[in-house]
């Protein structure tokens, strides 16, 4: 069921037409321009008139740029908190980016309905089981007293899931992977990847494990499970 969701997910979302729109989890869809998102909220001018900044929590995923971004949840401690990450690939096997550039832009307070109370800083908690630790930690924080500066994740983090074989885990991959990293990399791609013979053989002969070589190595294994 999952799966079919996601391709029915993507197909809606290469089919409508190019304007920027979010749904909620209420299934209302706003259509306007996004003019930016911090991964923890997304910011849309709603038809061109009214700046309106939605929560994760309340979005269930939105359309940008030509790019599609999930709301998700995240264990942290005790609660369970909401953030946006960026489709790379989804099928049977799904890939995500967190982060990774200054995305929201400067915002006159008098225009904008809502803004969250988040903080984005590089602490070192963990979230619980999520493999975030050393990374993105959230607070809250007095930036009132701070000039208005554009909100981002410092770096990418990737993220995979395979529905139905556990929840959704970092994999610790870069442009260039850190060398004390691949095996690790190595370990969670052939967990995900290794019930696929030719992608499994690619994954035992991969020496550099970079992002752009995961990302392949995705694509084609749901590629061969889609014939």
């Amino acid at each position: 069921m999952k799966f079919l969701y996601s391709a029915l997910l993507l197909f809606i979302i290469n089919t409508v037409s190019a304007q920027d729109f979010i749904v909620k989890n209420n299934d209302d869809v706003i259509r306007g321009t996004i003019k930016g998102t911090d991964y923890f909220s997304v910011f849309i001018s709603a038809n061109d008139e009214a700046d309106v900044i939605l929560p994760a929590k309340e979005v269930k995923n939105f359309f940008w740029n030509g790019n599609s971004f999930l709301s998700k949840g995240f264990a942290n401690g005790k609660n369970f908190e909401y953030r946006f990450v960026k489709v790379i690939e989804m099928g049977t096997v799904n890939l995500y980016s967190f982060g990774g550039g200054t995305l929201v832009p400067a915002v006159k307070e008098k225009k904008v309905k809502f803004r969250p109370s988040i903080g984005i800083g590089t602490g070192t908690g963990g979230f619980g089981g999520m493999g975030m630790g050393g990374g993105i930690s959230i607070g809250g924080g007095n930036r009132s007293t701070e000039p208005e500066r554009p909100a981002g994740a410092p770096v990418i983090r990737y993220f995979i899931e395979k529905p139905g074989s556990g929840p959704l885990q970092e994999i610790p991959m870069k442009a260039l992977t850190d060398e004390d990293k691949k095996a690790g990399v190595k370990a969670i791609l052939l967990q995900k990847l290794g019930d696929q013979p030719g992608v499994k053989a690619k994954v035992e002969n991969n020496a550099d494990f970079n992002s752009r070589d995961v990302i392949e190595l995705v694509k084609e294994y749901n590629a061969a499970g889609s014939r």
